[in-house]
C-alpha cells in the first residue's frame, strides 16, 4: 500500500467513509446487529468460519450496537465522533486476539491484498470498508492517540 495512513488528511476521509457506509447500511430494511455481525463475518467466511465463530459474530454485533449508539447520539454529543473510532479500532484490535494464529496470518494477508485491489475486485472493496488493515489500524490508533491521549483506546 503506496499511502500515507499518518496522514491527517488521509485519516479523517478514511473514518468518515466508513462512518458514511455504517449509516448507509442502516438505511437498508433489514439491517439489525444480527444481519450486520453475519454480513461482515460473510465477506471472509473462510477465515470466519471457524471454531471460534462464535466470538467473532458477538464482537461484529457489539461493534454494531456501539456505532449505531455513536450515531444517535453524534450530534448531541457537540459531534462527537470518538465513540465509533473507539469502537472500529477496539473491535479490530479484539478480533486480532480471537483469532488464531493461522486465522490470523490469513486474515492480514487478505486485508493487504484487499487493500490493494479495491478499485479492481467489488469483493475487495467490501472488505476494506468493514475491516482494517495494519498499517490503518496502526494509523488510527496512533491519530486517536495524538488527538485524545495515550491509553485513550484502553
Amino acid at each position: 500500500m503506496n499511502i500515507d495512513y499518518q496522514d491527517c488528511n488521509i485519516f479523517e476521509t478514511d473514518y468518515i467513509f466508513r462512518i458514511q457506509t455504517f449509516e448507509n447500511y442502516l438505511g437498508i430494511p433489514i439491517s439489525s446487529q444480527e444481519h450486520y455481525a453475519n454480513y461482515k463475518a460473510g465477506l471472509i467466511p473462510n477465515i470466519f468460519y471457524g471454531h471460534n465463530l462464535e466470538e467473532v459474530l458477538e464482537l461484529f454485533r457489539k461493534e454494531f450496537r456501539e456505532v449505531k449508539s455513536g450515531l444517535e447520539k453524534y450530534e448531541m454529543d457537540n459531534n462527537n465522533d470518538f465513540p465509533m473510532l473507539k469502537s472500529y479500532v477496539n473491535t479490530e484490535r479484539d478480533l486480532r486476539k480471537i483469532l488464531d494464529e493461522s486465522q490470523l496470518q490469513v486474515y492480514t494477508g487478505l486485508l493487504e491484498r484487499s487493500f490493494d485491489n479495491q478499485k479492481l475486485d467489488q469483493n475487495a472493496a467490501a472488505v476494506s470498508r468493514f475491516f482494517l488493515s495494519t498499517p490503518i489500524l496502526k494509523s488510527y490508533i496512533f491519530q486517536i492517540e495524538k488527538i485524545f491521549g495515550k491509553g485513550i483506546l484502553d
